[in-house]
């Protein structure tokens, strides 16, 4: 809870009173500091023009959880003992929002109606319990995965244990909020069209992915939001939050003997089972590379999405090298592509690339906002940089450099309990063992220039383009591409100009 000071109003200001001065001692001057001579900084030692050679990389061995069983959920445990503070993720494989593409935002409402009213709290009382719990609750999805997140203390874990389950087994998913939730939630499609950002996301991957799952929004569209029924979001609650499809990630002042009990106290009755086999597409085919606009007259700034369809989750025996290249190329404040759009040319305040790998598929993406008068030059910068990466091998101190940040890094993902359940719920979404980290850092070293070249050669070719900017100011220049242009409204769908 914030703690707000507030200046108090109930008294008038005292007035200024006027305090004879007391007489003071003679004061004793200070000691005059040495005098410096311009040869002291070179007669050091040390080179000033040059920063500081990094010191010798700390040995690090990251976590392995304890996994076990309780209510026919798997469970996984990583006891950290610094605070007395305990982190719980509960992730369910088969509650992602774009498992079939056939109900776009019914996923994400019925996560969404979890915490309104669960077990004995209603909407207006559930929070405040939470909040008398000294707990964080939320729900949340992605493509794959849905997750109830619980943050807690340790002295107050066996109650929070009972409000997550009632959460999770005991929701009750009354008709007045399920109108509600549904209302807000078309309350802020609505004023998606203003969000460039979001726009410029939900039409890249309309582009990328087209007929596969994936292509559809995690929130739906306003349309398929009004058609969902509460029927509907009962069933998929029923039939996607089961004990068989969760994976509980503990993380904290906490150990196996202390926990089990009442967390199998806790979720008793809790249906077992999986959910019906999935309905599992074909992997999302290469699109023909297309640059995609949509219109936003007057805007002084475009939002841009370069990219393609990439690899899905999984061993992906090309994994290393491209997180590498792609580190080096837009992974990182110190890459190439933000030295040179952002440091040098002064087109953008930032621009990065990533990847993300889903079940079934995944994407590479370059993202940035580019001023008007600068988007295409832009773009083609960001274009070139790209082709630069994929043509030629990174020279010994880049890949020195860029090996250097991703291993130094790792030991910061597992800081803190949110941190290092984060850690394993990547894992578990993406089916990888739970030793994965243990090897991370000496594959990551293991890179060479050759291959991570070659990776990003074969990954990052016949890419598209997504622009949201002003078309009338941007037309000449981005003709001069050389891609087939397309034109799309604010939900990704063709229009005319």
């Amino acid at each position: 809870m914030a703690v707000v000071a507030v200046a108090s109003s109930c008294c008038p200001p005292r007035a200024a009173q006027t305090v004879p001065p007391t007489p003071a001692a003679a004061a004793t001057p200070p000691p005059a500091a040495p005098a410096v001579s311009a040869d002291a900084w070179t007669a050091s030692g040390v080179d000033w023009s040059r920063p500081p050679a990094a010191g010798a990389e700390p040995a690090f061995t990251p976590p392995v959880p304890v996994a076990f069983d309780v209510a026919g959920a798997r469970v996984l445990l990583v006891e950290n003992h610094r605070l007395p503070l305990v982190s719980i993720r509960v992730l369910f494989g088969r509650a992602g929002a774009r498992e079939d593409g056939v109900h776009p935002g019914l996923a994400a409402l019925t996560a969404d109606l979890l915490d309104e009213g669960a077990g004995r709290f209603d909407a207006m009382t559930l929070p405040e319990e939470v909040e008398r719990l000294g707990a964080t609750l939320r729900v949340a999805v992605g493509a794959d995965i849905a997750r109830v997140s619980l943050d807690t203390l340790r002295d107050t874990l066996e109650p929070s244990l009972g409000l997550l389950a009632d959460v999770i087994v005991r929701p009750r998913l009354t008709r007045a909020d399920f109108e509600r939730v549904r209302g807000d939630r078309l309350a802020t499609l609505a004023l998606r069209p203003d969000q460039p950002d979001e726009v410029a996301g939900l039409v890249f991957e309309r582009q990328i992915f087209g007929a596969h799952p994936y292509a559809a929004p995690t929130t739906g569209f306003p349309a398929t939001l009004r058609a969902i029924r509460l029927s509907e979001v009962r069933t998929f609650w029923k039939s996607r939050y089961r004990a068989g499809d969760a994976t509980i990630i503990i993380v904290g002042d906490i150990d196996r003997a202390t926990v089990e009990k009442p967390l199998a106290a806790a979720f008793a009755g809790w249906a077992a089972g999986t959910a019906p086999a999935p309905r599992i597409p074909p992997p999302p085919a290469p699109q023909q590379p297309v640059l995609t606009v949509v219109d936003r007259p007057g805007a002084p700034q475009s939002v841009v999405q370069i990219g393609r369809v990439g690899p899905a989750a999984g061993d992906d025996p090309a994994y290393f090298p491209l997180e590498v290249a792609n580190t080096a190329l837009g992974g990182s404040f110190l890459s190439r592509l933000n030295g040179r759009l952002r440091e040098e040319l002064g087109y953008t305040y930032g621009v990065g690339s990533s990847f993300w790998r889903g079940r079934w598929g995944g994407s590479w993406t370059i993202q940035t906002s580019l001023r008007t008068a600068s988007t295409v030059a832009g773009i083609r910068e960001a274009l070139a940089i790209v082709d630069g990466t994929r043509k030629t091998e990174l020279p010994a101190a880049e890949l020195d450099k860029t090996l250097q940040m991703m291993t130094r890094a790792a030991p910061r993902t597992f800081e803190t309990n949110a941190g290092i359940a984060s850690a394993f719920e990547d894992l578990v979404t993406e089916g990888l063992p739970l030793d994965w980290h243990q090897g991370w850092i000496p594959k990551v070293r293991a890179v060479t220039a050759a291959r991570a070249r070659e990776a990003a050669d074969a990954a990052w070719g016949d890419l598209s383009i997504v622009v949201v900017g002003d078309w009338t100011a941007l037309k000449a220049g981005l003709a001069e591409l050389g891609l087939p242009i397309a034109h799309a409204d604010a939900e990704g769908n063709p229009v005319k100009l």
